[in-house]
């Protein structure tokens, strides 16, 4: 494991932030179950690692729900949204309310092992491989077991702490993503 204390010098969290914000991203929900129920969190420290086997990363703060209950059950959910879905991309990203995702989730979810956002581009189910610890964060390591996307609609993006779509229009809202 990466020790940070060995790293004398860093950059403000402040410019950080701020040079992170310049890079444009896909917005997904990271689902898994709380107490049995749905539950999902907006992020953007996700990527794909590799096709061959199909194997993702997401990111997420330790002491998060999500990041707990994930940890539990080594598995979770990937929804890639589409710009039409600001309503749960809001929800996931609030960090003061609960993130469950009854109203979120339709008879998709049925044919999923993780909870599924209704009318996302794409779902992915994860089982996890490995974790990593590194400063507040974890990171999970998920062989993607199923895959399933549509072929239409757009992606909702985020991009300097706003939430965009691929052509401008009146729904761009600002709102940080955890």
């Amino acid at each position: 494991m990466l020790d940070l204390r060995l790293i004398t010098e860093s950059a403000s969290t402040e410019e950080f932030a701020e040079a992170m914000s310049t890079l444009a991203s896909g917005v997904v929900i990271v689902t898994c179950r709380v107490d049995g129920r749905p539950w999902g969190m907006t992020v953007t420290a996700f990527a794909s690692i590799s096709a061959d086997p199909p194997t993702v990363l997401v990111s997420l703060r330790s002491d998060a729900p999500a990041a707990l209950a994930i940890g539990s059950a080594q598995s979770f959910g990937v929804s890639i949204l589409a710009e039409g879905q600001l309503g749960v991309a809001h929800l996931g990203s609030k960090s003061d309310r609960s993130k469950f995702l009854e109203q979120f989730t339709g008879a998709r979810e049925a044919s999923s092992a993780s909870p599924a956002v209704a009318g996302a581009l794409a779902h992915l189910d994860c089982e996890v491989l490995e974790t990593v610890e590194i400063a507040d964060h974890t990171v999970f390591f998920g062989r993607v077991r199923a895959a399933r996307s549509s072929q239409a609609g757009a992606p909702l993006l985020y991009h300097r702490r706003t939430y965009r779509t691929l052509f401008p229009t009146e729904r761009t809202t600002t709102c940080r993503a955890n």
